[in-house]
């Protein structure tokens, strides 16, 4: 008797490479494309009110201690087109605006994914909670990246527009980096409090909330010197985009203190998240 031996075949194992990382970008794919929005917007409208802006003598007023606490940082002037950009896109505003778009993201980006089950689904195959919380990470910083790279852009591409701009790229380039510790600040306070909180949209609020928080003590701290020591417990004060865009003055240590507190925070939600229950669907 002849015997049939029956050829089978493995099926080839999917790959598994930063799936998670890409999925934590195209979730937020919709608030983080407003933010990019928002930024370019300002560009656009700064290349129509730079010329009416710049006839005004607004110099007292800008510097005053008032608006330097709300911008977060001293222009002496608005005669060129890179102090209104400064004073429109990159003060303050900057951090508070697309800063909590980054803490509201990180702060969501766990607990959305317990919400729709797809935390049990994704731990069930072998992949580790340190893994999953780590591409999530750098799924959510790479979301910021391609915000803030995509909002300079476009100030690059109106400043074409403008005659002598006086905008000096290198230190433009600087700014940019502050910026983007101050996302690895906000994505780290995000990280953290989604750890603990199984609600997306309560996790990303209170992310804002103390992203907003950080920037009313700049605001108080900056209306007058008795009140200096208020600057120095906020996020802002480490991340002076206008003194870097317009004075280029930069204190090389700063930044470095909100990555820092930013990796603490990771950190903390990382060994939070590896130990806590989870919560089934």
């Amino acid at each position: 008797m002849a015997t049939t031996v029956a050829q089978t075949t493995t099926p080839k194992k999917r790959s598994e490479g930063l799936a998670i990382t890409l999925r934590a970008m195209y979730v937020p794919r919709i608030i983080v494309g407003y933010g990019a929005f928002y930024g370019a917007l300002i560009a656009l409208l700064v290349v129509f009110i730079y010329p009416a802006m710049s006839s005004i003598n607004l110099g007292s007023y800008i510097s005053s201690p008032a608006i330097s606490g709300l911008i977060g940082g001293r222009i002496p002037n608005i005669n060129s087109f890179g102090n209104v950009i400064a004073l429109e896109l990159f003060s303050s505003i900057y951090g508070l605006i697309f800063g909590g778009i980054m803490a509201y993201v990180a702060g969501a980006a766990l607990p959305v994914n317990i919400e729709n089950g797809m935390l049990d689904l994704a731990l069930s195959r072998p992949i580790s909670r340190t893994r999953y919380y780590l591409e999530t990470t750098f799924g959510v910083f790479a979301s910021g990246i391609l915000m803030g790279l995509f909002i300079l852009f476009c100030v690059w591409i109106v400043s074409l527009f403008v005659k002598n701009p006086g905008i000096d790229w290198q230190w433009a380039w600087i700014t940019q980096l502050v910026q983007f510790a101050f996302f690895v600040f906000a994505i780290g306070i995000g990280l953290l409090i989604g750890s603990l909180v199984d609600a997306s949209r309560t996790a990303g609020g209170v992310a804002v909330g103390i992203i907003f928080l950080g920037y009313l003590i700049n605001i108080f701290g900056g209306i007058s010197t008795k009140f200096d020591w208020l600057l120095k417990i906020g996020p802002f004060y480490y991340a002076p985009a206008t003194d870097v865009f317009v004075l280029h003055q930069l204190t090389w240590w700063h930044p470095l203190v909100l990555v820092a507190a930013g990796l603490v925070c990771g950190i903390i939600g990382l060994v939070i998240f590896n130990r806590r229950d989870l919560p089934t669907v």
